[in-house]
């Protein structure tokens, strides 16, 4: 593998050395200003979020049509024959 370039000192690294950082303590007028300036949450009517609305129901499925209309009556074929048919199987089973 590459050997390291970082420059090494007795087994540990060395860190460069960090700038001072200068600060200035604020002012009580300081404060007033900045408080003015600053930004807010606009509290206006029309700037708040709008009220949750209620959803709609639900699609609900369709009821299927009958396709066949029989208006009460209905009406079988009855075969002259049905009867002999069903005779001859029980005559057979014994």
């Amino acid at each position: 593998m590459g050997v390291s370039k970082k420059p090494q000192v007795d087994g540990g690294l060395v860190r460069a050395s960090l700038k001072p950082i200068s600060t200035k303590p604020r002012g009580k007028e300081s404060q007033d200003d900045d408080e003015v300036a600053c930004s807010t949450t606009p509290t206006a009517k029309e700037a708040r979020i709008p009220e949750r609305l209620s959803c709609p129901p639900a699609p609900r499925k369709r009821r299927p049509t009958s396709r066949c209309h029989f208006d009460g009556v209905r009406e079988y074929f009855t075969p002259p024959d049905l009867e002999t048919v069903f005779k001859l199987h029980v005559e057979k089973a014994n």
